[in-house]
């Protein structure tokens, strides 16, 4: 005899592995791209620390020029305030107290910011006022230190910076200014030393940009002739990269702080970001290739298994949904019902609060049922839960105890309160319309209300289910709220 192949097994078995290689590949491909991921975020990671780190070295540096300014600011305004008081200064003192600060060009002014004495000298110009022409004088003038742009010196007209302090004198305010070369020794070994990458480029500017001191040096006077494009870039943003350089380039401009100058630091990207090219970048991208082949094995093995588990528990969760939600109404069940129920009892017993409960039966859902169908029935049944949701708080416990009854728990109420929210309640079932099947004036229903702080839920259903009996039996649906407290 011939044998007869059973060929719906090989089927089914052909099916299935396709879809555990389909599974395995899917995973696979999740978990390189979760790897290659976090290889590129970790890269991005160590740029952005560099990067912040490069910025930060710039916020330090300019921090450190303004507290060199400041506290050269304090040291002149002590000097000038124990040589310069007095009711006369002779040439003499004022050009030693100048040449103990190492400057070649200093003023000193009386209250109405005329000139009292200069270094270089030049007799011409003393007693002419001087405060007007230049910022940082007036500002001094006012009683505050000022920090200078690149200026005219009064004497010579050569380019310097100054600081100017004011200083209280028995004939009224002075103010005493020292200049300095643009190029001052003093900031220029700072900028030197600001960052350590080679090569670099980091330039020192005042508010108008030129340039007061930079590492390597230069005889530009402006940071455009410096460095055009880093004048462009910075003209847009504090920090980002250098369009048109030579090389990729990436720039930070910080302000010093108390002045009008600013500190921009210039280095390729190459350099900056060396600890993190060449072979070293690629040895992540190596562990991958090794994952990669080990994963392959890995997600072939356990594909079925994630499969199955996932599949149990998707079907574990809609189980769970099903077992306590009222599949009409949507609605919790009885089951659910009765859990919410025991834990609002257990937190009123803690907190000393009243638990009330309304037990609720639909009049008339049988003469609905029989006369229209049990579709009419249900649609009452659904409307009627619209209404729970519309007349009860987001707080309060309701749902299907079964077939044309209702449950509703209100933790924290009182009776009076109960009726309240049973009269909302009344007031939304009677405004339905349902002429359709026989209910023009709403839905009539028959409700009992028991409130306690301390007996169990059985016992509070079973009181409430006693007024709403006692309700029904007596043929009227007002509000039968218990008289016995617990």
């Amino acid at each position: 005899m011939t044998p007869v192949r059973e060929k719906f097994p090989t089927g089914l078995a052909r099916g299935h592995l396709a879809w555990t290689i389909a599974t395995a590949s899917l995973a696979l491909l999740v978990l390189l791209g979760t790897l290659s991921a976090g290889i590129v975020y970790s890269r991005q990671q160590s740029r952005a620390h560099i990067l912040s780190s490069f910025e930060l070295r710039g916020t330090s540096s300019a921090t450190f020029v303004s507290e060199f300014l400041m506290q050269q600011a304090t040291r002149e305004q002590q000097t000038a305030q124990r040589f310069l008081s007095g009711e006369r200064v002779s040439s003499e003192q004022f050009r030693l107290v100048v040449s103990a600060f190492g400057s070649n060009a200093a003023v000193l002014l009386d209250s109405s910011g005329r000139l009292l004495d200069i270094v270089p000298s030049d007799p011409s110009l003393l007693g002419h006022p001087l405060a007007s022409r230049y910022t940082h004088l007036e500002t001094a003038e006012h009683g505050q230190p000022a920090i200078s742009n690149v200026v005219a010196s009064a004497a010579r007209a050569t380019p310097v910076t100054a600081i100017a302090v004011p200083f209280a004198t028995a004939r009224g305010r002075r103010v005493f200014s020292t200049a300095y070369n643009a190029d001052n020794s003093a900031l220029g070994r700072f900028v030197q030393h600001t960052v350590p990458n080679q090569p670099h480029e980091v330039i020192l500017v005042d508010g108008d940009e030129h340039v007061i001191a930079a590492s390597p040096a230069t005889t530009a006077s402006t940071l455009a002739q410096a460095d055009p494009g880093l004048a462009r870039a910075a003209t847009h943003a504090s920090h980002g990269s250098v369009a048109g350089a030579h090389t990729p380039t990436t720039f930070a401009e910080t302000p010093v702080p108390g002045t009008s100058w600013k500190l921009l630091i210039a280095v390729p990207n190459s350099r900056m970001y060396a600890s993190i090219a060449g072979w070293t970048q690629w040895i992540p991208w190596l562990v991958l290739v090794l994952v990669s082949i080990l994963g392959t094995l890995l997600v072939a093995l356990f594909a079925r298994s994630l499969a199955d588990r996932a599949r149990l528990t998707l079907l574990s969760t809609k189980l769970e949904q099903i077992a306590r939600t009222d599949s009409l109404t949507g609605l919790l069940n009885r089951r659910a019902l009765g859990e919410h129920l025991a834990r609002a009892a257990a937190h009123a017993r803690r907190r000393d609060e009243p638990l009330s409960l309304m037990m609720i039966d639909l009049d008339r859902f049988k003469e609905t049922n029989d006369e229209f169908g049990h579709k009419a029935g249900d649609q009452v049944l659904c409307a009627f839960a619209g209404c729970l949701s519309d007349a009860l708080r987001a707080d309060d416990i309701y749902g299907r105890w079964g077939g044309d009854e209702f449950l509703v728990a209100l933790p924290a109420t009182d009776s009076d309160s109960a009726q309240r929210a049973a009269a909302r309640l009344r007031s939304c079932a009677q405004a339905l319309e349902l002429g359709e099947i026989g209910l023009p004036n709403g839905i009539p229903f028959s409700i009992g209300v028991a409130t306690s702080t301390e007996t169990t839920p059985a016992e509070l259903v079973r009181e409430a289910d006693s007024v709403l009996y006692e309700a029904k039996a007596d043929g009227h649906r007002d509000m039968q709220p218990s008289r016995r407290h617990h």
